[in-house]
């Protein structure tokens, strides 16, 4: 009697066992697994010159962020319509997967808006959020949630920036942007935004200060313009782009879905066109900085790309001259522009042909990190780094 009160225990005790081992297996095996985070830098200028200057200024001959890159790629850097493209082309080729000429935010050829990766994250459930060390509106961001004819309309770029997109946060620069449409009696953007549940912050402190828990969306603009980004000694109350990417990631960690964050630095090409080789390099460090904390705070969970979509273009290194200043680090050679230099300003190593350099036709490079990275070898385009972050979200 007792074993035939027991049997219908134990056969249903087998079948859930055999219940867990088939939903273990099929889970295991069969279902596609789910990166947490998905991470882009988006880094125009910063060419392999640039990173071996870096390098080779760093005590210990090494960039710890950038040095622990799982793969690395090259990566086409043409436009639809031009042999060298733009920030806005390219950064809209990554963010759509569709090839876009010079000059455009995100339009198809007959002008209409294409898909893009931030709004595939937000349709899948993840919180989104955008930085940039120059204004919000810069095109290299902007690709990502604009969809514009011209990138270099700030306004309309910003307006478009709180009418079709709930962004949950939103840190740079660019509160010129803002502050001229109120005068100009347009539109008050910084109340517009408080209306639509952002909180809005100016400063380190208001960085700081905002709970990581809280489920308001952030809106940070801590410069009118480009970021006053902190030397390496990071004075008190200034704000570094690590600053932002670690609030970033603590954040939007909390969405039990995942997140996507974009990062753009589009300093380094600042500097760099402008010949200014120690601003360049520090504006990289910031760079390396912000990589090796995305590394720290977002787990293993996560794929992390850092994109150089093109090189400045006549930015090279020399050999020294006879001539040269004495004072200066043996380690740093002059630069030169390739169609004719001219000194600028005190500094020696400074030339300038009187305008910013333009992007260069050669490779644009890319570095992996985590879950994916595989997929990064050898020479790629944009369109397919997007199918790579695309089947990750």
């Amino acid at each position: 009697m007792g074993t035939k009160r027991w049997r219908p225990q134990l056969l249903a005790l087998g079948i859930l066992l055999a219940f867990i081992g088939f939903s273990y297996s099929y889970v295991r095996y069969f279902v596609r697994a789910r990166t947490h985070s998905v991470i882009v830098f988006f880094v125009p200028g910063a060419s392999p010159e640039l990173l071996a200057l870096a390098q080779a200024r760093e005590p210990s001959r090494r960039l710890p962020g950038l040095d622990q890159a799982d793969s690395m790629a090259f990566v086409e850097s043409q436009s639809s319509d031009q042999l060298t493209g733009d920030a806005a082309a390219l950064a809209s080729f990554l963010a759509t997967g569709q090839p876009s000429p010079a000059g455009r935010l995100s339009l198809r050829y007959d002008g209409k808006p294409t898909d893009t990766l931030l709004y595939q994250a937000q349709r899948r459930g993840r919180a989104v959020g955008i930085i940039s060390s120059g204004p919000i509106t810069s095109p290299g961001i902007a690709a990502f949630y604009s969809h514009q004819p011209d990138a270099s309309v700030s306004a309309t770029v910003a307006q478009q920036l709180l009418d079709t997109t709930r962004i949950d946060l939103i840190m740079g620069g660019g509160r010129e942007v803002f502050t001229a449409e109120k005068k100009a009696g347009r539109r008050d953007l910084e109340k517009e935004a408080e209306k639509l549940d952002y909180t809005l912050v100016f400063d380190r402190a208001g960085l700081e200060s905002f709970p990581s828990w809280n489920t308001r969306r952030l809106l940070g603009l801590f410069a009118p313009n480009t970021l006053p980004l902190a030397t390496a000694g990071g004075e008190a109350g200034t704000i570094r782009l690590a600053d932002m990417v670690r609030r970033s990631i603590e954040t939007l960690a909390y969405n039990l879905l995942g997140y996507f964050l974009v990062v753009d630095h589009p300093l380094v090409a600042d500097a760099a066109g402008q010949n200014q080789a120690e601003l360049a390099v520090r504006q990289l460090r910031e760079l390396d900085s912000a990589v090796e904390t995305a590394r720290k705070y977002a787990g293993k969970n996560t794929l992390i790309l850092v994109y150089c979509p093109y090189s400045v273009g006549g930015f090279q290194f020399l050999e020294k001259s006879k001539g040269s200043n004495a004072n200066l680090s043996r380690r740093l050679a002059p630069l030169s522009w390739h169609n004719g230099p001219g000194k600028k300003g005190a500094d020696p190593t400074a030339f300038s042909t009187g305008r910013p350099a333009a992007p260069s036709a050669g490779f644009g490079w890319v570095s992996a990190f985590g879950r994916g990275s595989e997929k990064i070898s050898g020479i790629m385009n944009p369109g397919e780094l997007h199918a790579i972050l695309s089947r990750q979200l």
